[in-house]
């Protein structure tokens, strides 16, 4: 079935609205919290937003696959393919931190060419994707001229404990080369790049639901976005991420990464 680029936005817009209601209706009330196999946590509300988003894809687009967070794949293989963080930033949203938010992508022979971030409470939502342009609401996101040194970089990382021990201190050494570090984001670090307020993100330890909506978004803005060694990001990327919005930023940081983790 061709699609066009436009209807595909919509579905994931409609669906973003859905979920944004959920978030915020639920937002100061009490949820059930689960420990996950892996260690982190997840609530009923994770598990809502995903139920739902899989009954809506199953009856817009039957015949497209998805990856989620707390429901796994399905149909993976299928020309076009959903990837979906129903919550992310569930440590947030349980500690009341409003920087959590939800993710949606769409894949086209596992190329992303849709993507969205919709931060619920703080009601920013980026979203765009391949020939689409990119935007904040109603407002559009244009590709950022950053010519800054990387000493007058802002750069941004969830959290240390991302980080094995050896990349912790190849990362730390890197956070004193730019003006300064910011964490706890989540994916609203992403968005904050793609409006120019910061420049640089490197993190680790993801799963496709965590970064693949970025990839169209950055891509469109003529961005850059991959994992550590420069390959572009797939749903088998090993999880270490560089995303920028200056080329230059970017392949800095790569070497600097490199040199880091020589012992």
């Amino acid at each position: 079935m061709r699609l066009n680029n436009t209807e595909l936005l919509k579905f994931a817009l409609s669906f973003a609205d859905i979920s944004k209601s959920i978030l915020q209706k639920n937002y100061f009330k009490k949820f059930n919290i689960e420990e996950k196999n892996d260690g982190s946590l997840v609530t009923n509300i994770d598990k809502e937003i995903e139920e739902k988003f899989r009954k809506h894809l199953k009856r817009k687009f039957p015949e497209h696959g998805i990856i989620g967070e707390e429901f796994g794949y399905e149909k993976e293989d299928n020309e076009y393919v959903w990837i979906l963080d129903p919550l992310d930033g569930t440590h947030s949203f349980i500690a009341g931190k409003p920087l959590f938010g939800t993710l949606i992508c769409c894949m086209k022979n596992n190329r992303p060419i849709i993507g969205l971030i919709d931060i619920p409470i703080l009601n920013q939502r980026w979203f765009g994707g391949e020939k689409l342009g990119v935007k904040l609401n109603n407002v559009k996101c244009n590709k950022v001229n950053n010519k800054k040194k990387i000493n007058q970089t802002i750069m941004a990382s969830t959290s240390l404990l991302m980080f094995d021990k050896n990349s912790r201190s190849a990362i730390t050494n890197i956070y004193k080369r730019v003006k300064f570090p910011i964490f706890g984001t989540d994916c609203y670090a992403y968005g904050l790049l793609l409006s120019g307020k910061i420049d640089l993100i490197v993190e680790a330890n993801m799963k496709p639901w965590d970064y693949m909506a970025q990839v169209a978004l950055i891509n469109e803005i003529g961005g850059v976005i991959t994992d550590w060694n420069g390959k572009k990001l797939g749903i088998h990327s090993d999880g270490k991420i560089i995303a920028s919005n200056f080329f230059n930023h970017h392949k800095l940081l790569m070497d600097l990464i490199k040199k880091n983790l020589i012992k």
